[in-house]
């Protein structure tokens, strides 16, 4: 081996990945759906599914988002002047926070987060405030935001499922997020690309359902992430008239739109799936395979409730750092994770690491052997 055990200092390092390949390990560690595992879960299901696709040619793709948003949310919305079609959910973030911030302005931002918020907020002359999901549970804590709320706040980002952590915004969550920003002129983007991925335990819901929240709120969602299609990232912003005239322009003015037949073919996959979406069910059926096998192991999954990255506590195995302990995996086990460290501002370690569940399933049992002989 040409590379060293102990040089990865950071999740930007090419050094996790070239480590991976030089000890062949599984990896684990992708941001994206697996697109081999879930066709493998296709090909052994199919016939469970209903895939009489919507093919509907007097409709465009902006009709055909509208019918599928007030099917499952029943919650009506303008084609014309309340959807636009993104390249892809980071991009769609970002246009959403060009469109409301300016300098001065502050911004709370949830950690452990993906995309890089930081970078964006300050392009726009906005300040980040952070503020840290709550183990073991990674959940909101209210108190904490209404603590961080000033004159400056004008906006706030969510993510629901959060990608990392699987969690859903509850009823109760959506109430208390209503209640702070009463009377504020506090926007809201509302990160839901992964709302059709809750477990069948799941009891999130959907900004849709609250329509006051609805008036202040760019809810992006996403095409390709539920149909574990990477051939093209599209997503879509939704937001009421007089939020999304500003989104729009901003948008024509430094990309084009994307590829629209292909929004259109994942709007009728995901309209043809709508009474039970095939990757959900994949997901959740290893999600309870990844319980079982290391039920007596060292490494504790956060519960969670939805999503194809799962993360594993190890405080209980070693004190050491995540990334000490990814390459340790990586060296000693054959499994490639990533350092939950890499998704804070500060690079703090809260003992975490993430992996994709996604992989094909041969692969993933052997992953979970690996961890489990810990």
């Amino acid at each position: 081996m040409t590379q060293k055990v102990g040089e990865i200092t950071a999740l930007s390092d090419d050094s996790l990945q070239k480590l991976i390949r030089e000890y062949r390990a599984i990896d684990m560690t992708s941001l994206t759906p697996n697109e081999k595992g879930f066709q493998e879960f296709i090909d052994s299901n199919i016939n469970d599914y209903n895939l009489d696709m919507d093919r509907d040619e007097s409709m465009n793709p902006y009709q055909k988002l509208s019918k599928y948003i007030l099917k499952k949310y029943f919650r009506a919305i303008n084609p014309e002047t309340e959807i636009a079609f993104v390249s892809g959910v980071n991009l769609a973030v970002f246009l959403a926070i060009a469109s409301t911030v300016k300098d001065g302005d502050s911004v709370i931002v949830f950690e452990p987060f993906t995309s890089n918020l930081k970078t964006a907020v300050e392009l726009c002359g906005a300040r980040p405030v952070y503020i840290p999901l709550r183990a073991p549970d990674f959940r909101i804590d209210w108190c904490e935001v209404q603590r961080a709320i000033n004159a400056t706040t004008k906006l706030m980002v969510i993510s629901s499922p959060h990608l990392l952590t699987g969690q859903t915004l509850t009823a109760e969550d959506f109430e208390e997020l209503q209640r702070l920003i009463n009377g504020t002129k506090i926007k809201l983007i509302l990160n839901e690309s992964m709302a059709e991925l809750g477990f069948s335990s799941s009891e999130g819901t959907s900004v849709n359902f609250y329509p006051r929240l609805c008036q202040v709120s760019y809810r992006i969602g996403s095409l390709n992430i539920p149909v574990a299609l990477n051939d093209s990232e599209i997503a879509y912003c939704i937001a009421p008239e007089p939020l999304m005239g500003a989104y729009k322009n901003i948008h024509s003015a430094i990309t084009s739109n994307p590829n629209l037949n292909r929004a259109e073919d994942f709007i009728n996959i995901l309209s043809a799936e709508i009474e039970g979406h095939m990757l959900a069910d994949f997901l959740d059926e290893n999600y309870k395979l990844l319980l079982e096998t290391l039920k007596d192991s060292k490494l504790i999954p956060v519960k969670q409730s939805a999503g194809y990255m799962v993360m594993l506590g190890y405080k209980g195995y070693a004190d050491i750092r995540d990334v000490e302990m990814v390459e340790k995996f990586i060296a000693e086990k054959g499994v490639g994770l990533l350092p939950l460290s890499g998704f804070y501002h500060d690079r703090q370690c809260h003992r975490y690491l993430a992996m994709n569940i996604t992989i094909p399933r041969d692969e993933f049992k052997e992953a979970l052997v690996r961890l489990a002989s810990l």
